[in-house]
């Protein structure tokens, strides 16, 4: 579970990477955009994604990201997880029981995280941006680029640009993040539930990929 958590931290923490994976086409050859509206598109997505952004995000914001999204599940069960609720006991104090050491242990973990992910960050930070720049080549005509970048030119565009990643950090959106996520958390039985129920005619998987670490069961 705690996994899980955590990869719901980085898909939030990287506005429009996540999503991208499973929106209709996503995996279809786009068609080339005209050359003219990419030059303009590809220097207004420079603007939205200045260089450094993943950076500043990962290393800055996301261990504060996880502290309040533990933060929004503390309250919940077993039974919010979907796993037998035998005594009623909060996720925090069924932590706190088992290792008393917990918080401090996930808060340098998150930090780690951060630390360790950034480098990775740098590296497909160029890619984002190229592929943000053509589709915006392909959604917006050339007056819409060129009204674009007219804008992100002015004082007010230029901090537009360098702030909006890190306003999804901003504390009032941890807030809502923390609000979210023991929702998020309580669908999840029933989405395994329909998950079950909807590849039941699949034919069943051959074998379980053995746990990095642990032999194959013979």
């Amino acid at each position: 579970m705690t996994r899980w958590m955590v990869a719901l931290a980085l898909a939030s923490a990287l506005p429009g990477t996540a999503l991208a994976q499973n929106a209709p086409g996503a995996q279809a050859t786009p068609a080339p955009a005209d050359p003219a509206r990419e030059a303009v598109a590809q220097r207004v997505a420079a603007s939205l994604l200045p260089a450094g952004t993943y950076r500043r995000v990962m290393r800055d914001m996301f261990p504060g990201m996880m502290e309040a999204m533990f933060d929004g599940m503390g309250g919940l069960t077993g039974a919010d997880f979907g796993v037998p609720d035998k005594d009623g006991k909060t996720f925090s104090q069924a932590m706190a029981e088992s290792d008393p050491a917990f918080r401090e242990r996930m808060t340098i973990m998150m930090r780690i995280m951060g630390e360790e992910m950034t480098p990775l960050m740098d590296a497909i930070e160029p890619g984002v941006r190229a592929a943000l720049g053509r589709a915006f080549a392909r959604r917006f005509t050339l007056p819409q680029l060129s009204d674009l970048e007219t804008f992100f030119t002015t004082p007010t565009g230029i901090a537009f640009g360098q702030e909006l990643m890190a306003a999804f950090m901003d504390p009032d959106m941890m807030k809502e993040m923390a609000v979210m996520t023991p929702e998020m958390v309580k669908i999840m039985p029933k989405v395994m539930q329909r998950f079950i129920a909807e590849t039941a005619h699949l034919p069943p998987e051959k074998e379980k990929l053995a746990t990095p670490g642990k032999p194959k069961a013979q």
